[in-house]
């Protein structure tokens, strides 16, 4: 008779520990791959094999169907006594297939660790949705003190903030998603940076670079290989999100991601939260996604499927900097580094003085890309530093 039980997420370490304790090998079902590898897993005593990268495969409309027809029967080749587990939320939807397979199913009573959602609340995660009305305007307009240029953006921002907040209390808007088009420098990466260092200050902004990714490894990439497989098992999003209490993803270079990944964010605006290839569920529900992208807007147009563009809750193209926005920049960063320089050094002019030399000196107008401005300015300010010491 086959058995299965399943586990949740924040129950496996300690069940894999009793079953090893118990004497079982604990094995995952990718290794069931021919009759010699089972003989030779059977050989070092009972075992207990994780279904949990099989499951999708009892599909009947997978493309890998057949391979799902042959593990099945080297499965029952294993030994009377051999376990069968697997993650629930791996067996979530299968219900059917799973009984077709196995003659009782039952979830495991073992206790489990804390959870990553309550270890998130315990850790204090920052999200949009938990600030008050009042820190809500608070935040948005250091938002808009802090972001250069791009009036109209900030506006509609500020809206589309009041609708999420409204819709998410009663349960129709899990995130807040926005896709910032527009040349290099001009604000999109800063927008989220700005924003994950306003919700959570001093915490890792989680940040997923399609440009880094080799393409046909993307889905992989982002949300890890299923147990079995050689190489990492939790995909780059999932520890991203983990590793900080921001309530702010940034994906950049969102156009050189492939049609799986595309699909992948479809269901995840939709629903809130997703399923990594562990079968583990990651809760999403009130962060804000920033997905950036340099494509022009007729490349948008064609490239990504409408579904996908309908979903995001802002659109929106970042405008090139005028002279006043370079010149804004221009101002508070000399001031910044002005000033953090004289608390060291006290040998500087005032910081004022100090800006008002940088405006003459800098010319804005070769460049709006707003990093590469910056290294302008830090050219600038060593120069400047250095005729000083001359005087």
């Amino acid at each position: 008779m086959l058995k299965l039980t399943t586990y949740r997420r924040n129950q496996f370490p300690n069940l894999k520990a009793k079953l090893e304790e118990d004497g079982y090998t604990y094995a995952s079902a990718m290794e069931l791959g021919s009759t010699q590898k089972l003989a030779s897993l059977c050989s070092e005593g009972p075992v207990a094999v994780d279904v949990s990268p099989l499951l999708p495969l009892l599909n009947p409309t997978s493309c890998l169907n057949d391979t799902a027809s042959v593990t099945e029967v080297l499965m029952h080749q294993l030994p009377d006594d051999a376990l069968f587990v697997a993650d629930e939320n791996a067996a979530a939807g299968h219900e059917y297939d799973m009984r077709t397979l196995f003659d009782e199913i039952e979830k495991s009573e073992i206790e489990g660790e804390p959870t990553e959602e309550a270890m998130r609340a315990e850790r204090g995660a920052k999200l949009l949705i938990d600030l008050s009305s009042e820190k809500t305007d608070k935040l948005l307009d250091d938002f808009d003190s802090n972001l250069i240029g791009q009036g109209p953006f900030k506006k509609e921002l500020r809206k589309q903030v009041g609708v999420f907040r409204l819709f998410n209390s009663i349960g129709e808007q899990p995130i807040l998603s926005m896709f910032l088009l527009g040349p290099s420098g001009v604000g999109k990466t800063e927008t989220a940076r700005i924003l994950s260092d306003l919700l959570a200050p001093g915490q890792p902004l989680p940040k997923i670079n399609f440009g880094n990714y080799s393409s046909k490894d993307s889905l992989n990439s982002l949300i890890g290989s299923p147990r079995g497989y050689i190489g990492s098992e939790e995909g780059e999003l999932s520890l991203k999100i983990e590793a900080s209490e921001s309530g702010v993803i940034l994906i950049d270079e969102f156009e050189k991601a492939n049609p799986a990944v595309w699909n992948f964010f479809l269901d995840l605006l939709e629903n809130g939260h997703f399923t990594d290839s562990q079968g583990t569920m990651h809760d999403l529900d009130g962060y804000i996604i920033v997905f950036t992208s340099n494509a022009p807007k007729e490349e948008v147009r064609e490239k990504f499927p409408p579904e996908l563009l309908s979903r995001f809750s802002l659109k929106t193209r970042l405008t090139p900097l005028s002279t006043e926005d370079k010149h804004a920049f221009v101002r508070r960063y000399i001031e910044n580094v002005a000033t953090k320089y004289q608390r060291t050094r006290n040998t500087l002019p005032r910081p004022d003085d100090v800006v008002n030399v940088a405006l003459e000196g800098i010319d804005v107008s070769k460049e709006g890309n707003i990093r590469v401005l910056k290294n302008e300015a830090r050219k600038w300010f060593a120069d400047y530093i250095n005729e000083c010491a001359d005087l």
